[in-house]
């Protein structure tokens, strides 16, 4: 949110009123900078009030709370209203990129955002509205990796691809 690019789009999608939805998965650093350090404001979200449209931040490990955001805007859009900023805050749980040690990190903050990871979170709000029992989720999950481990033995024991092929699909012909 601190490029031209995020405050040219909220700007013309502003004055050409149009219905899109523009989501901010704010990760709580730039790189390898705390948000704090580079950002005078507390959400991203309050930089939507510049452009005269709604902006609003939600807890983005939340689903339902990114759900009910993400239905609002989209409803705002369909009936014309212009545009919505969400902001979804979460956390990157590892450095910014293969290797990064992450050293500007805070060990405490690590242990409580990963407490809110949304995977537990959903299945055990799925389970207190009784839209499902443990069981049935345990069991859903036990498909799903099967599924993954067919998929990776699959790709395993597939041959690799000639080198002629490299460039197949990478361009229209």
């Amino acid at each position: 949110s601190n490029r031209g690019t995020f405050h040219e789009s909220l700007n013309m999608a502003s004055i050409w009123d149009l219905p899109v939805v523009f989501i901010a998965e704010n990760n709580m650093f730039g790189i390898s900078f705390n948000q704090q350090n580079h950002m005078n404001v507390a959400d991203i979200a309050d930089r939507a009030a510049a452009y005269g449209i709604p902006g609003v931040a939600v807890d983005g490990n939340d689903v339902i709370a990114v759900y009910e955001a993400a239905a609002e805007a989209i409803k705002r859009a369909r009936r014309g209203d212009g545009p919505s900023l969400i902001e979804c805050k979460t956390w990157r749980h590892r450095g910014h990129f293969e290797g990064d040690p992450a050293i500007y990190k805070d060990d405490k903050d690590q242990e409580e955002w990963l407490k809110k990871d949304p995977i537990p979170r959903l299945a055990a709000r799925i389970v207190e509205l009784k839209y499902a029992t443990q069981d049935e989720l345990d069991k859903i999950e036990a498909e799903a990796k099967a599924k993954i481990e067919e998929a990776v033995k699959f790709a395993q024991d597939s041959p690799l691809p000639e080198p002629e092929e490299v460039l197949t699909d990478v361009y229209a012909d």
